[in-house]
């Protein structure tokens, strides 16, 4: 028999480390310094435009609205520098610890409710998205949201209860299109669901498919944006991925990037979230056995899960539009209270190893992302500043680097985008992919002469393999030699330390 003090003292060291899990996370949410990448600085753009500029400019970009509405009030309150605009994505990060344990309270005990904070606090999936100026913070909030507005309403059934389970939905609409399979899933469950599946009676069941259906109308509203969208933005930037890349992309969403701690942390993940899902507790025998997890709601989250992931990847891939890893969203928090779970079931003594080395893989994980910036464009504005004269011209190609370029540039040079030659503060996908295709490096490299009058530098940013540019900017950068004269190369693209690498080169009149 193992001591009761030090079984207590196993207890002690469970709970705190659980707690530095959670105080690690919280801090991370406000660290990263790094300039702002490609989507970070579209939606900075997005955001400052009144009302109806909004709307045009989220016509050619291809989102719905609440997050870039959202992101403007907040940047009128608090400014819009970098950091202003990330801490929105970091308080939206502390709302989901709280939504965390709000929805695990209503199930698990205290030990297994305060283990899924812990995870979710300090997971790089969290972490990465609480530190990112896009929607997907926002986004797991609202999903957390509905999960526990809906167990509220099968546990105390009211009209205010199902209200917020509405609005919970129809703000995800708005947050972001994948959206749509995750309500047409619980849509669909409810209306094939039984009596002995929910517990509950099914005069409740039809009722919260009926509030299901009602959190839809307010975005009828939207459709003709939205159908406009569909029909000229799509995801021009990527391929439709094969099934098994869309598994591999969740779980190094979920692990934290590519590095071999992300890879540890993705197969940890997956051997506890198995551990929660697949193992049951026999009443019986006094321990576990192989088997669906017996408890109700983890089996219903998981359910709409895989059924939500299997919709919306199919739906990417009949239509030719991309999946990315951070779509896995939408799985996240079923695997944050498996693994939960999952630890939970494990003897004090394993537990606290495991989650002593997990929450050690997850750190490093974090940190080293962290520590990448996610665009080079930062080392290039630094060279351009320091070198760089009054008058000159800077381009940018392809024009998926100039938004971010132009937040840190675009007050003190000319900035052009290839291959429209326009100020490059965001990318139009409008029709991106038709447009990009009928461009011309050498007409391009001429109008570029034509409109730039002036004897300072020309400095060109730029990188090939961009999807529907393929070598445009190579060539690009040709014609710019033919007519000028071979550049002066002053910073080589790093796709090793930066997420969004580029090249510089100078062009001296």
């Amino acid at each position: 028999m193992i001591p009761s003090k030090k079984v207590d003292l196993q207890q002690k060291m469970f709970w705190i480390l659980a707690s530095l899990g959670l105080l690690f996370g919280l801090v991370f949410n406000f660290l990263p310094m790094t300039p702002l990448w490609l989507d970070e600085a579209q939606s900075a753009s997005i955001a400052r435009e009144d009302f109806s500029s909004l709307i045009d400019a989220l016509r050619r970009d291809g989102h719905p609205p609440l997050y870039y509405f959202l992101l403007g009030f907040w940047s009128d309150l608090f400014g819009s520098s970098d950091s202003a605009l990330r801490a929105f994505s970091g308080i939206l990060g502390g709302a989901t610890i709280i939504m965390t344990w709000f929805i695990a309270r209503i199930h698990l005990n205290e030990k297994a409710s305060f283990l899924a904070v812990s995870l979710i606090a300090s997971s790089p999936f969290s972490i990465r998205y609480a530190t990112e100026v896009r929607m997907y913070s926002l986004l797991i909030l609202l999903l957390l949201s509905a999960y526990f507005h809906f167990y509220k309403v099968l546990h105390k059934p009211n009209n205010k209860n199902r209200f917020f389970y509405s609005l919970s939905l129809t703000c995800m609409l708005f947050t972001h299109y994948w959206s749509i399979f995750f309500v047409f899933t619980i849509f669909l469950l409810l209306l094939i669901a039984s009596k002995r599946t929910l517990g509950i009676e099914k005069k409740e069941v039809n009722s919260l498919a009926i509030w299901t259906a009602g959190a839809c109308i307010p975005f009828f509203l939207w459709l003709p944006v939205f159908f406009e969208q569909l029909a000229h933005t799509g995801t021009p930037w990527a391929k439709a991925p094969r099934p098994t890349v869309v598994a591999a992309l969740t779980l190094e969403a979920f692990g934290g990037g590519k590095g071999s701690e992300a890879l540890l942390v993705a197969v940890a993940i997956s051997l506890l979230v198995a551990l929660g899902m697949f193992t049951r507790i026999n009443e019986k025998a006094t321990g576990l056995e192989i088997g669906i997890s017996e408890l109700p709601w983890m089996r219903q989250m998981f359910t709409v899960s895989v059924v939500t992931m299997i919709i919306g990847s199919s739906v990417s891939l009949l239509t030719d539009t991309a999946f990315q890893g951070r779509y896995g969203v939408f799985f996240f928090p079923v695997v944050v209270f498996a693994s939960a779970v999952g630890l939970s079931r494990l003897s004090t003594k394993t537990g606290l190893l495991v989650l002593t080395l997990f929450l050690l893989l997850c750190s490093i994980s974090v940190a080293r992302e962290l520590s990448r910036d996610r665009t080079q464009l930062g080392e290039i504005a630094q060279v351009v500043i320091n070198q760089g004269q009054e008058g000159d011209s800077i381009v940018f190609c392809p024009d998926q680097l100039a938004p971010a370029g132009n937040r840190i540039l675009g007050e003190q040079f000319e900035i052009f985008a290839y291959p429209s030659l326009n100020q490059g503060e965001r990318v139009d996908w409008y029709d991106y992919r038709e447009r990009n295709s009928k461009a011309s490096p050498s007409l391009v490299a001429e109008e570029l002469l034509s409109v730039n009058n002036s004897r300072n530098n020309i400095w060109l940013v730029w990188i090939d393999g961009f999807e529907s540019f393929g070598d445009q900017c190579g060539l690009f950068r040709s014609e710019l030699n033919r007519r000028l004269g071979s550049g002066e190369t002053l910073v080589n693209a790093d796709g090793d330390d930066y997420y969004n690498p580029a090249n510089l080169v100078r062009y001296s009149n």
